[in-house]
């Protein structure tokens, strides 16, 4: 007897395989994801097999010293003849810039996807709970979502963190804090065009409860939108901790892998015309919050069917 193949391909693989190729299709979105997978490959390599890199999984960049004692030479320009490790030059107590920007990234990006996440899941699930019960609930939860989004995200941020202590730790508290209104708000207006769909109403007639509808129903549906505001998101957190750190508002390790500090680091050499120091780690972020942004956008293209054209 013959065997028949059978093809048993679950629909959320097939819909994942075809977003994909819309998404590589474009040169820009393409990009963004080159730029994202080599910034994110590289911490995790920092955190897990940091000898991949050459580097060592530390706390302070004053370990790229090397053994060597804190010097107060002025920094030194990008040169291969002291070995890879000098290849972009060095900072304050000639401190390294490349292993220490590598470094960086095991910060930045654990703790702006720890965020992200974190408001976002908080975000959604209270924008869902706002639109889908109505009324009074969602006239509070939303007031309040509109008193945060009422201050400028960069100063509440600080507002926020000098409350709870002005520590590393305390920024990251501080950003949690704040940043999932935006997503309370998307997840909100995505629900309203949801909640009457006939689906919902025979979940309910089956016996299913609102928050049964809520988790299992409502939030599914709402997340393409979640997921290209938490993909711009990363971008505009690594950005707020390098501004908190150029502003000095964080105390602490002042030798913090972190490319913020590692500006502020080389910001006092900036009137000597030495300029690396803060132009080489300032370039650096761009480039990545520059892709996440092109990922972000390509991400919106591909799950709105109406950009896709």
């Amino acid at each position: 007897m013959s065997s028949v193949p059978i093809h048993n391909k679950h629909p959320f693989f097939e819909q994942s395989k075809f977003l994909t190729k819309l998404l590589v299709r474009n040169r820009a979105s393409l990009a963004g994801i080159v730029i994202t997978v080599v910034y994110f490959a590289i911490a995790l390599l920092d955190i897990f097999y940091p000898h991949y890199l050459g580097v060592e999984n530390d706390t302070s960049m004053l370990f790229f010293l090397r053994g060597h004692s804190i010097s107060s030479l002025p920094p030194t320009p990008p040169t291969m003849r002291d070995g890879w490790w000098y290849f972009l030059g060095t900072t304050v107590s000639t401190i390294p810039i490349f292993p220490s920007m590598l470094a960086a990234l095991r910060y930045d990006l654990t703790y702006s996807v720890l965020i992200v996440v974190a408001g976002a899941v908080i975000g959604t699930f209270f924008g869902a709970l706002s639109a889908y019960f109505g009324g009074a609930t969602d006239e509070t939860l939303m007031r309040i979502t509109d008193i945060f989004l009422s201050i400028p995200l960069i100063p509440l941020a600080i507002a926020v963190t000098f409350f709870l202590g002005s520590y590393f730790i305390d920024e990251v508290y501080a950003l949690i804090f704040v940043s999932w209104p935006a997503f309370a708000r998307l997840a909100r207006g995505e629900t309203l065009s949801i909640r009457n769909q006939a689906y919902i109403h025979a979940a309910t007639l089956a016996g299913s409860s609102r928050l049964r509808n809520i988790f299992v129903h409502v939030i599914p549906n709402v997340l393409s939108p979640i997921y290209v505001q938490a993909s711009l998101g990363i971008g505009r957190v690594v950005l707020i901790f390098a501004t908190l750190d150029f502003l000095g508002i964080i105390r602490g390790n002042p030798y913090m892998p972190e490319l913020g500090k590692l500006m502020v680091l080389g910001e006092s050499y900036l009137p000597e015309g030495i300029l690396w120091p803060v132009v080489i780690p300032g370039v650096f972020l761009v480039i990545f919050v520059v892709g996440i942004n092109l990922l972000g956008d390509g991400l919106r293209d591909v799950l709105d069917p109406r950009l896709r054209g």
